[in-house]
């Protein structure tokens, strides 16, 4: 089910003309930014960044949940170090803890397999969709069917574009539904790590300093994408060839100056910059205190199972880094709501909205009832967010039972033709399904499985009266409560196995109906509550389909000027300077930090950096990597860039379109820029290149891998 937060996200319409360097902008919008790009000191045409397919852009790829760049002709890329921390477990035992030590290829044949599933898309064409999606939909078609018409007009156009070999396709919406866009990408099946570095690197300071300034983190990866021999995209093989890109980023050896132009590209995942005050107070009242008391409990069992052994730790360390920065982000949201007044601000922006749309009868007439309709709508939703929630964690935090609704759900979508299945479910997914059965070979461990479940299960029966999922408390009665459920689900678990596990995909829902595997019953417990709240749901979507539109209206007549829409996973592009900031009084943070402040900084964990680097760290200022006016090695800096979740890995570029560093955070000051930008304090947080390019040369002694990188050996 939808997670509260995914209820804000069609409420993207009351967003103001950008102020600075607020706006996380379309390619396509850019030329309307000529005069600001021009005073920032853009020295490539606005029209070549614009493209999406030409150099820079061209460069810029997803891996799904994180951004990407080419950066070599022969398939290298640049991302962080957090985004790797799934294909480092994949590659991690008790034995050889890559998730905490890192891995260094000494060439081409020790580059490791990222693992079944991983995929790079590469963007090769755009195209606007609005009138085959939404131009044959009448203004009274019923709100249900609404909703149906533009599922199957995007699927359609899915399966079409998908046609093609070697593409993932999908149907962006923009502005709650006014606009769509076809995204073709290139779709790359095998991707290898080439270098990451060690945990105490990559996440130098842990959840002490995430989200924090100053900031001393290495949170860089290299991978590098392969193809079968005759180009075409293929899963891992040693016959893999690697791939070359048509375009890739050159990397400035000269980093990032204070004051400098920058700007990235990447795929930010969701904003809620101009949902309802309404949802703004409830998910700081409600929302947020609830997840971050979940994500609580939730760590104090990882942390114990980590504990436990070697094995544990390798397996658990992903979910750990997960959740905890889950819950650093809830908690700097709450803290931001309560300091920056951003609740106040947006009821003050809503009631300016509300009076113009008052202050005329035919506007009044057009979108007022549009507006009492959203009210009660979100009314509604926030009545009984409690079910869906604890139900969709109780499938996020147990693997197990994400296998079995998975499979459950799976085998009764495949009862339809492929268009008229839900999306996720279709022929196009199982492949993603299956790779991810396969990966957890190697994360799963059953204690701290049969841990979460319980506080899951707890927490569903502590439900209020009005919102308790039936049919799981008649299984769970069955069972005889939860502690003999447990005992039953986990006494020998049949899905713990590979073999097992992936079995389930070749069975038929009257075969899953029929078997006894407590897993599977449970699934089919909860499936009975959600089909149901699956319906409501899409009669839900048709309804802001149908209203999410005038809201743009509104918008477009109150504030006129440059509209940027919420974040969506689709490319955009933010630009802005390198520059500190002030977070309270008398205090200034600037821009850098160096080597020197890393090593400062060393000692217990989380500031237990690795000995050789600590041990090179006093040749930092000799470097040639060392910027003059620092007099030494930069390790990470600030911007003033507008960005979000999804950016982490964007390559971050100087005004020719060079590399000079890595996104990887925001600062916890302006967490709650997700909902309102502040010019003042909202900033992005780099990795500078040259730390980089220092630590492979220095640390690592990988030169080989610093000339692909377009460096001269030295």
């Amino acid at each position: 089910m939808l997670p509260a937060l995914a209820l804000l996200a069609p409420l993207s319409l009351l967003t103001p003309a950008a102020r600075a360097d607020e706006g996380m902008w379309l390619p396509e919008q850019l030329p309307d930014h000529a005069d600001r790009l021009a005073e920032l000191g853009l020295q490539l045409p606005v029209s070549q960044v614009a493209d999406p397919m030409a150099a820079p852009l061209g460069a810029i790829v997803s891996l799904g949940f994180c951004s990407a760049s080419f950066v070599s002709p022969q398939g290298l890329m640049l991302t962080n170090h957090h985004c790797v921390g799934g294909y480092l477990q994949v590659n991690s035992s008790a034995a050889n803890n890559r998730a905490r030590d890192g891995h260094l290829a000494a060439d081409r044949a020790g580059e490791l397999s990222a693992g079944p599933g991983a995929r790079v898309t590469i963007v090769e064409q755009i195209t606007d969709v609005t009138d085959q999606v939404v131009g044959r939909i009448g203004k009274g078609t019923p709100d249900r069917k609404r909703q149906a018409k533009v599922e199957q007009a995007r699927k359609a156009l899915v399966a079409a574009c998908e046609a093609k070999p070697d593409r993932r396709c999908h149907v962006a919406s923009y502005f709650g539904g006014a606009q769509y866009r076809l995204i073709s990408a290139r779709e790359i099946k095998d991707i290898r790590i080439v270098y990451a570095p060690p945990e105490s690197v990559g996440s130098y300071g842990g959840e002490v300093d995430n989200w924090m300034w100053p900031r001393h983190s290495g949170d860089f990866a290299v991978l590098r994408a392969y193809v079968a021999p005759d180009g075409s995209s293929a899963e891992y093989s040693p016959d893999n060839v690697p791939y070359q890109p048509p375009h890739w980023l050159q990397v400035d050896p000269t980093g990032a100056q204070e004051g400098e132009m920058v700007w990235v590209a990447g795929f930010p995942g969701h904003t809620n910059r101009y949902a309802l005050a309404s949802q703004v107070a409830w998910t700081r009242d409600v929302y947020y205190p609830w997840a971050i008391g979940l994500a609580d409990a939730a760590l104090a069992i990882l942390a114990e199972e980590s504990a436990a052994s070697p094995e544990a730790a390798a397996r658990l360390a992903s979910p750990i880094d997960m959740i905890a920065n889950g819950r650093k982000n809830n908690q700097g949201m709450l803290d931001n709501f309560r300091t920056s007044g951003v609740v106040e601000r947006m009821q003050a922006r809503e009631g300016q909205l509300r009076a113009w749309v008052a202050g005329d009868p035919a506007r009044q007439r057009q979108l007022g009832p549009a507006l009492a309709e959203l009210d009660t709508i979100v009314a509604r939703d926030q009545a009984t967010w409690q079910a869906q929630n604890v139900v969709g964690r109780l499938t996020r935090y147990s693997d197990l039972l994400w296998v079995a609704t998975t499979a459950v759900r799976l085998a009764e979508e495949r009862k339809k033709p492929d268009l008229q299945r839900d999306e996720g479910y279709q022929a196009r997914d199982e492949d993603r399904i299956r790779a991810r059965f396969e990966r957890l070979e190697r994360s799963l461990w059953l204690p701290s499985d049969r841990r979460l479940l319980q506080l899951m299960l707890e927490q569903a029966q502590a439900l209020p009266a009005d919102q308790r999922v039936a049919s799981l408390d008649a299984w769970l009665a069955e069972q005889g409560g939860v502690g003999p459920a447990l005992d039953r689900l986990f006494a020998a678990p049949a899905l713990a196995d590979t073999a097992q596990r992936l079995a389930l995909l070749d069975q038929d829902a009257a075969a899953l109906a029929a078997s006894a595997d407590p897993w599977l019953g449970l699934a089919r417990a909860i499936e009975q509550w959600a089909a149901p709240q699956r319906l409501r749901d899409k009669e839900r979507a048709g309804a802001w389909l149908r209203l999410a539109p005038l809201w743009m209206q509104a918008v477009q007549g109150a504030r006129p000027g440059s509209v940027y829409p919420d974040a969506n996973g689709s490319l955009r592009v933010t630009f802005g300077r390198v520059e500190g900031y002030s977070p309270r009084d008398g205090v200034w943070h600037l821009p850098h930090t160096t080597v020197a402040g890393m090593a400062a900084k060393a000692g217990d964990s989380p500031f237990d950096a690795p000995e050789r680097l600590l041990q090179a760290a006093p040749r930092a200022p000799r470097s040639r990597w060392a910027d003059p006016a620092l007099g030494d090695v930069p390790v990470d800096f600030l911007a003033t860039l507008d960005t979000t979740g999804g950016n982490s890995g964007s390559a971050t570029l100087n005004a020719q379109g060079q590399l000079v560093g890595l996104i990887f955070d925001g600062n916890y000051e302006a967490m709650s820029a997700d909902w309102l930008f502040d010019d003042a304090l909202t900033r992005s947080i780099h990795v500078d290149v040259r730390y980089l390019l220092w630590t492979l040369e220095e640390v690592e002694q990988a030169g080989w891998l610093v000339e692909e990188l377009g460096q001269a050996p030295r």
